[in-house]
């Protein structure tokens, strides 16, 4: 799962990354910060699901405005926080969606252990943030997405998937 962010000084829109492993699997969570006289007030921070570095904030690759995580996110699984729509199938489907999960899957166990994947997603994290939002917000647009865009590539993904399996299997003997 990965976080799609705007940048409210240059207003591009961008997936975060982690610096230390490159990985798109970020998360937001919610947090408790101390205060005075034993209060506490809820702060966001961004932490990778793959080397589990956490990040107070991320920096606009444009402008290097540092954008801190705040409250225009939903509430995701295990207490996690998630943006909402920030990408096109996110941004089309239910997050329960089986559709969905098979493109997590892909770009987990497909795209992201090869180069070419791996300039896939950077490109389409760097510019599915912004086409997204546009299309969260009309019926007509996730609608005309869904047969244009999310279901070849759920049916992509599962062909993809299942030629790398069989050359995997026959490249076993």
């Amino acid at each position: 799962m990965g976080v799609g962010i705007t940048c409210p000084k240059c207003n591009i829109s961008f997936a975060f990354s982690c610096t230390k492993c490159s990985s798109y699997h970020i998360e937001i969570n919610k947090g408790f910060a101390p205060e005075k006289y034993f209060q506490t007030r809820t702060v966001f921070y961004l932490k990778c699901r793959n080397c589990h570095s956490e990040f107070d904030f991320a920096i606009c690759p444009d402008c290097s405005t540092k954008i801190f995580p705040t409250s225009p996110f939903v509430k995701g699984d295990a207490g996690s926080e998630k943006a909402k729509g920030c990408f096109i199938a996110t941004a089309c489907l239910d997050s329960n969606s089986q559709i969905l999960k098979q493109l997590y899957l892909f770009r987990d166990e497909f795209l992201e252990k090869n180069q070419m994947g791996n300039k896939f997603i950077k490109y389409y994290y760097l510019y599915s943030p912004a086409l997204a939002s546009l299309i969260h917000k009309s019926n007509c647009l996730k609608s005309f997405s869904k047969f244009l865009i999310v279901y070849p590539a759920y049916y992509a993904s599962l062909l993809a998937m299942k030629i790398f399996s069989l050359h995997k299997k026959h490249s076993e003997f």
